[in-house]
Parts: C-alpha cells; sequence; structure tokens
C-alpha cells in the first residue's frame, strides 16, 4: 500500500541521470523515519545495511542511494503535495475509530518573521491516530473557511465524521462534506440567530413526533 501512495507523488526530476525510483527513495526515507533514525544521513546508512531481500521489497536492485542523492530529492518535490499524500495513509483504513476527523486553525508558535508575522495553518487531525492527516495555509484567524474548503478537497471524507469549531458552521462547508460523502458536527453559536432558533424549535417541537405505543 505504501508504494502505491508513494507512486502518486509527481515526480519533478530531470530524467537525465535518473538512477533510482522516486517511489523507492521515499519509500527508504519514510521506512527510516519509522525506524527512528533522526536524519537522511542516518538513513542512508541504514539502508545500506538492508539485507538484499529487504532493498527489492523498496525497488532498489543493486546498490543504494547516498546521502547527497536523498537530500536533492526532497528538495526537488512538492512538500506540501507529498504531506497531503502520505496524510491519506492514515485515512485509508476501514477501522471505525478513524471515522472523526477534526479541522482546526492554529498559528504556529515561534514562527514569527521579522517583520513579525506568524504562520497560520487549517489542520485536519484523526483523533484514533493521533496525528495530522493534511494541513494548508491559511491567511489567519477568522479568515479560513476559504483556507478549509480547500483541505477538505484533498481528504477522503467517505463515511468520515469532521467536527470544529463554530466558525466551519457554514453552508459551503457542510456542503462540501456531504457532498464528499462525509458527515459533520459543528456548534452553533448566537451569532448565527436564525439557525440556532431553527435547532431550538427542531428539538422542541420535532416536526414527526414518534408515535404513542397503545
Amino acid at each position: 500500500m505504501l508504494k502505491d501512495v508513494l507512486m502518486q507523488v509527481p515526480d519533478h526530476r530531470e530524467k537525465r541521470g535518473q538512477s533510482y525510483d522516486l517511489w523507492s527513495i521515499l519509500g527508504l526515507i519514510v521506512v527510516g523515519f519509522l525506524c527512528g533514525r533522526r536524519g537522511l544521513l542516518s538513513v542512508c546508512r541504514m539502508g545500506r545495511s538492508l539485507p538484499e531481500d529487504q532493498r527489492r521489497c523498496l525497488g532498489f536492485r543493486r546498490k543504494m542511494p547516498c546521502h547527497a542523492t536523498l537530500t536533492e530529492t526532497i528538495r526537488a518535490i512538492d512538500a506540501d503535495g507529498l504531506a497531503a499524500i502520505l496524510g491519506r495513509i492514515a485515512v485509508m483504513s476501514d477501522d471505525e475509530t478513524h471515522r472523526h476527523i477534526a479541522i482546526d486553525g492554529k498559528t504556529m508558535l515561534a514562527s514569527k518573521d521579522g517583520e513579525g508575522r506568524a504562520v497560520h495553518c487549517v489542520s485536519a487531525f484523526c483523533h484514533a491516530l493521533q496525528q495530522v492527516v493534511d494541513h494548508t495555509a491559511s491567511r489567519g484567524k477568522g479568515m479560513e473557511i476559504t483556507d478549509a474548503l480547500k483541505l477538505l478537497d484533498r481528504i477522503d471524507l467517505k463515511d468520515k465524521i469532521v467536527t470544529g469549531d463554530a466558525i466551519f458552521c457554514q453552508k459551503v462547508i457542510t456542503e462540501k462534506i456531504v457532498e464528499r460523502g462525509g458527515d459533520y458536527v459543528f456548534p452553533v453559536k448566537k451569532n448565527q440567530k436564525n439557525l440556532l432558533d431553527d435547532i431550538q424549535t427542531a428539538f422542541n417541537q420535532p416536526v414527526f413526533p414518534p408515535r404513542k405505543l397503545a
């Protein structure tokens, strides 16, 4: 499954001089980090220590890539695109506990530049896995609706339940989630008075009250 996902990563490398498939290099890096390696040099050393059958599983036929090859490959790929594709692995499971996806906007800690501007992003977090499955840059707090729509377009929402703050309780957001096969639970505050009144009326005076059993 990892190979199938990594083969979706666009290969922007120059065709000339390529010695390894892109999915093989990325697969080695992913496996290395999952094994506790903390840098590409360490991943490179791990790769060269692998037995021949494990090398073949990663698509390497003869020699293994050097540290420079791993570094240059990482520089050549689209980081956001890779993060989005890797995030799909987490939500591809049929496990019922993986159905809950929470979206939220956050300002990144210690990310201010020289002009005092901090990086803000909208993330999709899977509680069961305790990890972010995708994220996108945002224009800032209170302006996250458009950014959330872009994020939801990239995630497999079939049979998923999406939650978030009241700011995401918007028609365009809920329509997008349902359109992509998911469902949602969002709080409603008093700034959406008509919607809040309709919900309270629906619970206090249901249109179709249950029938009394004889």
